[in-house]
Protein backbone atom coordinates (compact mmCIF):
# COMPACT_ATOMS: atom_id res chain seq x y z
CA UNK A 1 0.00 0.00 0.00
CA UNK A 2 1.14 3.56 -0.67
CA UNK A 3 2.28 5.69 1.96
CA UNK A 4 -0.45 8.61 2.51
CA UNK A 5 1.22 11.56 2.77
CA UNK A 6 0.22 14.05 5.61
CA UNK A 7 -0.85 17.87 4.51
CA UNK A 8 -2.57 20.35 6.83
CA UNK A 9 -5.81 21.68 6.17
CA UNK A 10 -4.13 25.55 5.65
CA UNK A 11 -1.12 23.87 3.38
CA UNK A 12 -4.28 22.09 1.40
CA UNK A 13 -5.79 25.25 1.02
CA UNK A 14 -3.13 27.65 -0.21
CA UNK A 15 -1.72 24.66 -2.60
CA UNK A 16 -4.94 22.81 -3.74
CA UNK A 17 -3.97 22.73 -7.32
CA UNK A 18 -0.39 21.55 -7.02
CA UNK A 19 -1.68 18.58 -4.34
CA UNK A 20 -4.55 18.03 -7.12
CA UNK A 21 -2.00 17.42 -9.79
CA UNK A 22 -0.14 14.83 -7.48
CA UNK A 23 -3.17 12.78 -6.58
CA UNK A 24 -3.79 12.65 -10.66
CA UNK A 25 -0.44 12.40 -11.53
CA UNK A 26 1.28 10.53 -8.95
CA UNK A 27 -1.69 8.14 -7.83
CA UNK A 28 -0.68 9.68 -4.50
CA UNK A 29 -2.91 9.69 -1.64
CA UNK A 30 -3.42 12.71 0.60
CA UNK A 31 -4.87 12.75 4.25
CA UNK A 32 -5.67 16.29 5.12
CA UNK A 33 -5.74 17.09 8.68
CA UNK A 34 -7.29 19.90 10.72
CA UNK A 35 -7.37 19.17 14.15
CA UNK A 36 -6.80 15.94 15.77
CA UNK A 37 -8.67 13.22 14.77
CA UNK A 38 -10.43 15.45 12.24
CA UNK A 39 -8.84 14.79 8.47
CA UNK A 40 -10.32 13.71 5.27
CA UNK A 41 -8.39 12.08 2.28
CA UNK A 42 -8.06 12.83 -1.30
CA UNK A 43 -7.70 10.38 -3.85
CA UNK A 44 -7.76 9.63 -7.62
CA UNK A 45 -11.76 9.08 -8.32
CA UNK A 46 -10.22 5.58 -10.50
CA UNK A 47 -8.53 4.77 -7.39
CA UNK A 48 -11.73 4.83 -5.17
CA UNK A 49 -13.78 3.08 -7.80
CA UNK A 50 -11.17 0.23 -7.64
CA UNK A 51 -11.12 0.38 -3.80
CA UNK A 52 -15.40 0.02 -3.96
CA UNK A 53 -15.12 -2.89 -6.90
CA UNK A 54 -12.59 -5.33 -4.89
CA UNK A 55 -14.72 -4.26 -1.74
CA UNK A 56 -17.80 -5.23 -3.22
CA UNK A 57 -16.43 -8.41 -4.77
CA UNK A 58 -14.93 -9.74 -1.51
CA UNK A 59 -18.05 -8.68 0.77
CA UNK A 60 -19.90 -11.98 -0.11
CA UNK A 61 -17.69 -15.36 0.69
CA UNK A 62 -18.32 -17.30 -1.61
CA UNK A 63 -17.19 -14.97 -4.31
CA UNK A 64 -14.23 -14.19 -1.97
CA UNK A 65 -13.19 -17.38 -1.95
CA UNK A 66 -13.34 -18.40 -5.77
CA UNK A 67 -11.11 -15.05 -6.30
CA UNK A 68 -8.59 -16.43 -3.79
CA UNK A 69 -8.74 -19.82 -5.56
CA UNK A 70 -8.15 -18.47 -8.92
CA UNK A 71 -5.15 -16.46 -7.46
CA UNK A 72 -3.47 -19.58 -5.77
CA UNK A 73 -3.98 -21.56 -9.37
CA UNK A 74 -2.78 -18.63 -11.00
CA UNK A 75 0.21 -18.40 -8.64
CA UNK A 76 0.78 -22.02 -8.96
CA UNK A 77 0.73 -21.91 -12.89
CA UNK A 78 -2.47 -23.85 -13.12
CA UNK A 79 -3.83 -21.46 -16.15
CA UNK A 80 -5.24 -22.16 -19.35
CA UNK A 81 -5.94 -19.90 -22.13
CA UNK A 82 -9.49 -19.84 -23.76
CA UNK A 83 -10.85 -17.93 -26.81
CA UNK A 84 -13.19 -15.24 -25.16
CA UNK A 85 -14.93 -13.95 -28.54
CA UNK A 86 -17.96 -16.30 -28.15
CA UNK A 87 -18.53 -14.04 -24.83
CA UNK A 88 -18.08 -10.58 -26.22
CA UNK A 89 -21.25 -8.95 -27.72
Amino acid sequence: MPAIQQVSFQECNAQFSKIFERVLQNHEIISVYRETEQEIIILDAKEYTSLMETLYLLSNPINASRLREGISQHQLGQVREIDVTTYLD
